[in-house]
């Protein structure tokens, strides 16, 4: 089984990574990089960008993939034009890619194509993106769904975990990020329970979009609190914030209803208060 994993130097595509080299060694992996060059003693290791056509085509064309985890993308950046191209045309073109080869798709999508007006969202729930980001990243699903492709699209939460710990808790932990929001809900997942179920979709013959985040439902003061106190912190550090009384507007209530994932992976997702207390065991 040849697989293709883009975005591979992420924090999502770093766990996957490793979940593939301990969960599936026997796996043909073939890995992707962006602003990282592969060294030339890296046969598996191609230099991918999204947004280039030709690009996508050469490392399809090397990689001769069975199935395609597609995780990368920008989600950081003020530009929207890149956002889009990046995500909404770059997602296009490896789904296409996909489907002219035959290939399987597990593409990574996220919880803000919504606008948060009512949260524990379903697969069948329309979204309405609000921010730029999301706008790119609604689109990428739209153009996946559009493709042909055998894909599943994972629609994800924020992404946590201690070893190592991701960018949002380090910024957290440095003080950063001191003013956290009370009024954006959310559902915190593992990278670790998203990267097993996502090596089990990839497997699967499921179709279409599917809820893969976390069970508890907690604001981002909330989840800001349970991760510092986990790390041994200073929880009096963080400040109690409203997203609702800020300038930019953003989407407050994005939780999703993953009752059909639960149904469908073995992986069992965990709560954040079940994964602080494993790693306080530690």
């Amino acid at each position: 089984m040849r697989i293709l994993l883009t975005g591979s130097s992420g924090y999502l595509g770093t766990a996957l990574l490793n979940a593939i080299l301990t969960a599936r060694p026997d796996w043909d992996l073939h890995i992707t990089l962006f602003s990282i060059v592969p060294a030339d003693d890296m046969p598996n290791a191609h230099h991918l960008d999204v947004r280039d056509p030709d690009s996508v085509k050469h490392v399809m064309d090397r990689a001769q993939p069975d199935i395609i985890l597609h995780t990368a993308a920008l989600n950081r950046s003020d530009d929207a034009h890149d956002l889009y191209v990046t995500n909404a045309l770059g997602s296009d073109l490896v789904a296409r890619e996909a489907a002219r080869r035959g290939a399987r798709l597990v593409h990574i999508s996220t919880d803000v194509v919504f606008d948060g007006q009512r949260g524990n969202y379903r697969e069948d729930d329309a979204p309405n993106p609000i921010t730029p980001y999301a706008v790119s990243k609604a689109d990428a699903e739209k153009n996946v769904l559009a493709s042909g492709a055998n894909a599943v699209l994972v629609r994800t939460s924020l992404l946590y975990g201690f070893r190592p710990l991701d960018p949002r808790t380090r910024s957290i932990l440095r003080g950063e990020m001191r003013r956290l929001y009370t009024d954006e809900l959310r559902c915190p997942i593992w990278v670790q329970n998203l990267s097993d179920a996502v090596i089990e979709l990839a497997e699967m013959d499921y179709r279409g979009i599917l809820n893969v985040a976390g069970p508890q439902s907690l604001s981002r003061y909330e989840f800001g609190m349970k991760l510092m106190d986990a790390l041994g912190g200073d929880t009096s550090q963080l400040i109690a914030d409203k997203s609702a009384q800020g300038a930019t507007i953003r989407p407050l209530d994005c939780t999703l209803d993953i009752s059909r994932a639960q149904r469908l992976v073995k992986t069992k997702l965990l709560a954040v208060d079940e994964v602080t207390a494993l790693h306080k065991k530690k």
